[in-house]
């Protein structure tokens, strides 16, 4: 599973919000938050427009004099796997999430990590996103 703000599992977060029921409202937003904090995003970037995104996006390849840079993109450890001691970190992260008054599709969510972390498919950043996550709410 992936944690970075993919645009449409985000609208659709966003879309969770019209509940009625506080407690589910409550837990959209604490998703919102840990997802947020995990990717390192703010809503400023987040409410810039889709023009800005690109240029953006077109001045990041070039160097100071506006030539190419030839540069590639460098990714970070977030696609890492995990060790021994942090794949129990994230089951015991998961146990306790799963323990704690959360919405349902907090729940579904946390069985979907559950799933990846057997199938071999978690990773780094979705070990941060937990942490995260279990920090935002336990207080």
């Amino acid at each position: 599973m992936r944690t970075d703000l993919e645009r449409g599992d985000f609208l659709a977060l966003l879309e969770k919000l019209k509940s009625e029921e506080d407690d589910e409202v409550l837990g959209v937003v604490r998703d919102i938050n840990a997802k947020m904090t995990v990717a390192g995003v703010s809503w400023d970037d987040l409410l810039i427009s889709q023009d800005e995104t690109q240029e953006d996006s077109a001045d990041d390849d070039k160097d100071e004099d506006g030539q190419e840079s030839g540069r590639e993109n460098v990714s970070d450890d977030n696609s890492e796997p995990l060790n021994d001691e942090e794949r129990q970190e994230a089951e015991n992260l998961i146990n306790a999430i799963k323990g704690m008054k959360v919405s349902e599709a907090t729940k579904q969510e946390i069985d979907e990590y559950r799933d990846d972390l057997r199938e071999g498919e978690f990773e780094q950043m979705d070990l941060r996103y937990l942490r995260a996550l279990k920090a935002r709410l336990s207080v």
